[in-house]
């Protein structure tokens, strides 16, 4: 396995970039110039009321990974001016940060090497080691702690775990209340100083910033290396009913592994994650880079843990744009589930879990709507799984239940796990199809599902959207396929209705339009809805009708849409199924490259041709739309319930100057399967024979 491309050191940090983001699923952090002070921390599955609007979503934690340094008297979090940064730089093979610092007073220098990394293996737990080497005998207080400067809410100061006195209690407890007090997350952590045996060691639990900490205090000497090394764990409410209590259990756990043992394993799981690196044999090093960068985003952003599925930035957030409160999605059904399902499939499943465990959301909500089944919130809060969606916008945006149930059946053909589809992705595929019926109405042209908003979420409502319709087809297929896997009688009316749900017609050409009535010239008519309900849908049309649709979304819609977020990332691959390759080429610079944020090459919401825009990312309508382009589009993948050897069903297409796609490791049914999609070839290969072998 070769090792991924992590991106270039910075080494002249502008005002204009996002902080560093490391992740694991279950937390996220972003880490400044400066990467333990003014840093933000998110819990996946914490929660509070925006103080704007009372609306449920994200909240932010005190962080975790907070310090100080004080040389010769003089604190650093009052002196950041006397701060020169040196370096800062990401490695994607293991997940961690380093920043390199230069702090001087007087005529003391201390040289600060800071490494930071959430880990996989306990996901509850991120790490940070300080090291400082001052270049002249001075006094030197190293602190570090759980740090709420900013944090909305209030904070709890326990002095130790409940129940019985224990020698591994932490050093620090703090439990965190949202704003609006609808959670609690649980913060413990503990520290060690190596390199000096005199040190004085103090503990506040609350000092005047709100921090807990421990300070170690000693007389440094030039040249020598000092090592602060720091573990904090986070447990939120939702996750355990004491979550300080729990924090304190894992952070033992954590702390009897040791250091060296925990970044071992952080080594050791990435390897393994990494084992699905998409490799482009023709691609340019800086496209192979955003490459690497695309999957690293994604999978440091899921784990099996994650209670509440993922947002679309995952949990990175920082204060100069919404992040859509964290609110999750349809967009991760959609984007981000499809890759995960072959290259980490128990991420996929903790995500399907947060929907399988709000269907009875789902369905109060649909019988508040007047329709069967259940509706699926098209904005969903972290806690409670209700409709969050801000304002009193109508509830037509029915496609979020079909993509929801869409990603289930995927799921199954995936893993081939008959118990899964019988336990968790039947009661949902049945419930998706139930509001189908009832959502859709027999008329003279057939069946119609009219006054409905797609995925260019345009007003006013149009009738037969053909992403909707097409995705509607699919999932009453599925579900009645999956009734008579189960041994169930499926529905009649599911049949006649997918057979006869309208498409809409265009009035010339053989491409499928968006809607009835569209006009390419209609508000946001340059989403290429109808293409999206081809791939990564799957509805089956002819080849012909494929081609011409496809065509018309590279030809006629793409100019008034590419660069727009969600589906431009699809675009490259619509001109290489419609035969042109070097317009495909063109598009993946406007359609993803020009989504790419310096210098981390995290995935923006917007591209760099809109200046007026605030800088976010990684956003993951992007992200998965481009990787699962890399894994099902270009390859010509369908995932179904034949064995996964018929899965390989088109001729493989690249854009121009792309040999090859290759991985070394999916899981297909529950074992590894390298991929191999060459340009021009027949069909793909899905090879499990190596990876037998190996094991």
């Amino acid at each position: 396995m070769s090792e991924p491309l992590s991106p270039p050191p910075v080494r002249d940090y502008l005002p204009s970039y996002i902080p560093a983001y490391i992740a694991n699923g279950v937390i996220g952090l972003r880490c400044p110039r400066i990467p333990f002070l003014g840093g933000v921390s998110m819990v996946n599955g914490f929660a509070g009321l925006d103080a704007r609007d009372g609306l449920e979503g994200f909240a932010r934690t005190p962080f975790p990974l907070g310090a100080d340094v004080a040389l010769d008297g003089v604190r650093l979090s009052h002196a950041p001016q006397c701060v020169r940064f040196v370096e800062q730089r990401y490695d994607f093979g293991r997940a961690e940060l380093r920043t390199v610092l230069d702090y001087r007073i007087g005529d003391v220098t201390a040289r600060l090497e800071i490494l930071q990394f959430c880990s996989h293996q306990l996901p509850t737990i991120v790490l940070q080691e300080i090291r400082v080497t001052v270049d002249r005998a001075s006094a030197l207080t190293l602190t570090v702690g759980l740090d709420p400067t900013g944090v909305e809410g209030f904070g709890e100061y326990p002095e130790r775990p409940s129940g019985k006195e224990t020698p591994d209690r932490p050093e620090g407890l703090l439990v965190w209340h949202s704003h609006g007090d609808i959670a609690t997350c649980g913060l413990a952590f503990r520290s060690e100083l190596l390199g000096a045996t005199d040190a004085e060691q103090g503990r506040t639990r609350q000092d005047e910033r709100g921090m807990v900490a421990t300070n170690y205090t000693f007389r440094a000497r030039a040249g020598r290396p000092y090592r602060v090394r720091q573990m904090s764990s986070l447990v939120p409410s939702i996750a355990h009913p004491h979550p300080a209590d729990h924090a304190a259990r894992l952070l033992a756990v954590a702390m009897d592994k040791g250091w060296d043992r925990m970044r071992e394993d952080q080594r050791t799981a990435w390897e393994e994650l990494w084992r699905a690196r998409i490799t482009i044999d023709g691609a340019s090093r800086r496209w192979q880079a955003i490459v690497d960068a695309s999957l690293f985003y994604l999978l440091t952003s899921v784990h099996p843990a994650s209670v509440a599925s993922t947002s679309l930035f995952g949990l990175a957030y920082w204060p100069n744009y919404h992040y859509y409160r964290g609110h999750v999605m349809w967009d991760i059904e959609t984007f981000a589930v499809p890759p995960l399902m072959l290259v980490e499939p128990e991420s996929a499943r903790a995500i399907l879990d947060y929907r399988s465990r709000h269907l009875e959301v789902a369905k109060v909500n649909a019988r508040l709507a007047g329709w069967k089944g259940a509706m699926y919130p098209w904005e969903s809060c972290p806690i409670h799984g209700e409709e969050v969606t801000p304002g009193s916008s109508a509830l037509t945006k029915d496609h979020a239940t079909l993509d929801i149930a869409l990603a289930f059946a995927g799921f199954v053909h995936a893993t081939g796990d008959r118990d899964y589809l019988r336990r968790t992705a039947w009661p949902v595929l049945h419930a998706a199809a139930e509001f189908i019926e009832s959502r859709a109405e027999r008329t003279s042209r057939g069946y119609e599902i009219r006054q409905v908003t797609g995925p260019a979420e345009a007003n006013p409502p149009r009738d037969n959207n053909a992403f909707v319709n097409m995705a509607a087809r699919v999932v009453l297929r599925e579900a009645s396929a999956f009734a008579e896997t189960l041994g169930e009688e499926p529905r009649r009316l599911w049949g006649r209705i997918a057979d006869k749900l309208v498409l809409p017609v265009a009035s010339r050409g053989r491409h499928i339009p968006n809607h009835d009535d569209y006009r390419v010239d209609e508000l946001k008519g340059g989403t290429p809805e109808a293409s999206a309900g081809i791939f990564p849908v799957g509805h089956a049309v002819s080849p012909d009708v494929e081609e011409a649709t496809f065509r018309f979304a590279v030809e006629e819609q793409s100019p008034r849409y590419v660069g727009t977020a969600m589906l431009s990332a699809f675009l490259p691959y619509y001109a290489a199924r419609a035969g042109l390759a070097e317009k495909a080429t063109e598009l993946l610079e406007s359609g993803y490259g020009n989504f790419i944020n310096e210098p981390f090459l995290e995935t923006d919401e917007f591209t760099d041709t809109a200046p007026d825009q605030p800088r976010t990312g990684p956003m993951f309508a992007n992200i998965g739309g481009f990787l699962t382009t890399l894994l099902y589009g270009y390859p010509g993948l369908r995932l179904g319930p034949g064995a996964p050897e018929t899965w390989p069903e088109r001729r493989v297409v690249l854009p121009a100057g792309w040999k090859s796609i290759e991985v070394e490791r999916l899981w297909v049914h529950g074992e590894g399967r390298s991929l191999t999609a060459a340009a021009g070839a027949r069909v793909a290969i899905l090879d499990g024979r190596s990876l037998r072998r190996a094991s």
